[in-house]
């Protein structure tokens, strides 16, 4: 059997002789703009950014910045308001008590019943307990306290 020789690495100099930009690779620069993988290759193809080499493409992040300085408008206001809807509710526990929260959130439910998030999770499953509604699963406290219930000892 005739095994033929990989090709040598690529020679990164060679094409960045005489260049002042700043380049890394795909990985590289989705740990630098802490962005999911196919997130910042997709955005990097979008900005005309890459540099295509043999099995490797690197990132021109000059490039890529004055991209996103150009076309990429941040939205203070609307982000601070989605943190403000995702905060964990302080009185959690007086609200299910009162009845007036009758469905919690998998984070909340853990805190409420003090116990870790898989298990929380993994009890609301069994208790069947759990409604997923456009994508954010709800968990009924009412279901769920009749379900540790019927474990009396």
């Amino acid at each position: 059997m005739n095994r033929s020789k990989s090709p040598p690495p690529v020679n990164l100099e060679k094409y960045l002789e005489g260049k002042k930009h700043r380049y890394c690779t795909y990985a590289q620069g989705a740990r630098l703009y802490a962005m999911a993988y196919w997130s910042f290759v997709n955005i990097c193809k979008e900005a005309k950014a890459n540099i295509k080499l043999r099995k490797t493409a690197l990132v021109d992040l000059d490039v890529l910045d004055e991209y996103i300085e150009k076309n990429c408008i941040l939205d203070l206001k609307r982000e601070d308001e989605d943190m403000a809807r995702r905060k964990l509710v302080d009185n959690i526990e007086e609200l299910v008590k009162e009845g007036k929260k009758k469905y919690v959130r998998y984070a909340e439910g853990a805190e409420l019943y003090s116990m870790g998030l898989h298990t929380f999770e993994q009890l609301a499953k069994d208790a069947k307990a759990t409604r997923k509604v456009k994508g954010v699963v709800l968990c009924n406290t009412e279901k769920i306290d009749a379900f540790i219930e019927s474990f009396e000892e």
